[in-house]
């Protein structure tokens, strides 16, 4: 290897000052490349010097390409050695790399196909494989037609990688990476693909369904409070470094959340949306999980068309808040916000089946329902009408009120005073009779202290201007000055977050308060 560099180094040199390039060096490479029968170190070696030189070569030899895309055309071919295949395999895909945005590409693009094979031939070796995946992604925006024209054969082997369970997780994650960076720069050439769309759309929902993660996890995953509640729930066996890794059940939303955004919606709804109802009329706990789940994850994408859709597909999603089984349950929740918040104005016309079902589910045993319940009514209240929200607004008040005094878990009580913020914006002044014990329970929680609660004090003050803003200054005056200080102590803490929820605050009292 020393020896490799060496010569590499003095080449670059060489071009460097307007040499000769020295012909001998590749008058060599190209007699070790072709050499023949046991000589597979000699050939090897050839495309060690080649790694070496990918920016010499890119640089300086672009006259020569042909005849070094014959060397790797050679080294690729079946019959040759394993090690000769990797080292030929490297060496051009750092060529590739290099070149993916440049016209020079297209002599070597032709061989991105049986680069791919000898990747899937050496998939055990999960080095390699993320080598050749790296170079997929770095030729996902290349402009060429000639690299574009192997979209199927580079989502494919990305896909197999996904699919793989011996596979580590890091390796599988970068795979779905390359399927959604191919969806974001090839969208319309990816869309018109009926049977790859169908192909990748298979594989992400059997993930989640055979997955027993939590599919609404994604709402939560950077939420400190969620982590703490479910590192409780676990009585010592949870590790925090696994939230922190990717999971099938993320990778397969991340992916399909790309896909949603980015493909043409002509393409990707309709496939999509009939695989989440077909799944939702299953027997089976975790296909529904994953149809519920995926329904929510297409729903920012997708949300003009789904908007049409609502009609067919609002009863599965109340059926499935109803479902028997709490990660559908949960998910339901999941799926109901965030079609509360993208599918705006029409699905404030399920106000009066939504929020009673979503009330009940504040009840429901199992906490994540609990948290992903008052999401939905942050999301879905803060948009609502006063009419809309009087017939459920004091039981409703009463319930978030009780919740957050009651349980221990943080992310329930964040959760619970963002929805009692987004109750009081939906009611308005008609919230009046319930500001003075909502400021209260918000004036605890305003003068919380550990760091660890912070997130949720700024909550409390978030929701105490949302209060201003919907009562008004005579009404909110009493709990002028305790906001304020507040929100001026926030400033003198080390917190981002604190400062940032001072600041909306701030703003808010400004509009109120003249």
């Amino acid at each position: 290897n020393g020896i490799v560099g060496v010569a590499a180094s003095m080449a670059k040199l060489e071009c460097d000052d307007g040499g000769t390039s020295w012909p001998e060096l590749f008058q060599f490479i190209a007699a070790a490349a072709a050499a023949e029968g046991q000589q597979a170190e000699a050939r090897e070696l050839a495309f060690w010097l080649l790694s070496e030189m990918t920016e010499t070569i890119a640089t300086h030899l672009k006259a020569q390409f042909v005849p070094i895309a014959g060397l790797f055309q050679q080294a690729l071919v079946p019959t040759e050695d394993q090690r000769v295949q990797k080292a030929a395999v490297k060496a051009l895909g750092q060529l590739l790399s290099y070149l993916a945005d440049e016209p020079e590409v297209d002599v070597f693009a032709g061989l991105i196909p049986p680069i791919l094979q000898v990747a899937s031939q050496q998939a055990n070796d999960e080095e390699f494989v993320s080598t050749v995946l790296d170079v997929m992604y770095d030729l996902a925006y290349s402009p060429s037609h000639s690299v574009g024209v192997h979209l199927i054969p580079m989502v494919h082997f990305a896909l197999e990688c996904v699919k793989a369970q011996n596979m580590e997780m890091g390796v599988r994650d970068s795979a779905a990476l390359v399927i959604a960076t191919l969806a974001e720069a090839k969208p319309k050439s990816f869309g018109k693909e009926e049977a790859l769309i169908a192909q990748v759309l298979e594989v992400l929902f059997a993930l989640i369904e055979n997955s027993p993660d939590s599919a609404a996890g994604a709402l939560f995953e950077s939420n400190p409070a969620w982590r703490q509640d479910l590192e409780d729930a676990e009585d010592g066996d949870f590790d925090p470094d696994e939230m922190d890794s990717p999971t099938e059940t993320s990778m397969a939303q991340g992916t399909l959340d790309m896909l949603a955004c980015e493909i043409p919606k002509k393409y990707i709804f309709q496939p999509a949306v009939s695989r989440c109802v077909q799944r939702l009329a299953s027997p089976q706990p975790n296909h529904r999980k994953a149809g519920i789940a995926c329904l929510g994850v297409i729903a920012e994408g997708c949300s003009e068309p789904l908007r049409e859709y609502l009609h067919e597909v609002m009863p599965h999603v109340l059926n499935a808040a109803r479902d028997s089984d709490p990660q559908v349950r949960e998910c339901a929740c999941f799926c109901l916000g965030q079609i509360s918040e993208h599918c705006q104005p029409e699905v404030l016309a399920y106000s009066e089946q939504i929020l009673p079902i979503v009330f009940n589910l504040l009840d429901d045993q199992t906490v994540a329902v609990q948290a992903t319940s008052c999401y939905v009514l942050e999301m879905f209240c803060e948009r609502l009408e006063p009419d809309a929200v009087r017939p459920l607004l004091d039981s409703l008040v009463k319930k978030l009120a009780g919740m957050l005094e009651a349980t221990s878990k943080r992310s329930v009580q964040e959760m619970a005073v963002a929805a009692l913020a987004a109750t009081a914006v939906a009611a308005e002044e008609e919230f009046t009779p319930y500001v003075g014990g909502v400021a209260a329970l918000m004036t605890k929680c305003m003068a919380l202290t550990e760091e660890r609660l912070y997130s949720l004090r700024g909550r409390a003050l978030e929701c105490m201007g949302h209060m201003a803003i919907a009562v008004g200054r005579d009404t909110f005056r009493p709990y002028f000055q305790v906001t304020m200080e507040c929100a001026c102590e926030g400033l003198t803490r080390d917190s981002t977050d604190l400062h940032e929820f001072a600041y909306a605050v701030f703003a808010n009292l400004a509009k109120v308060m003249k």
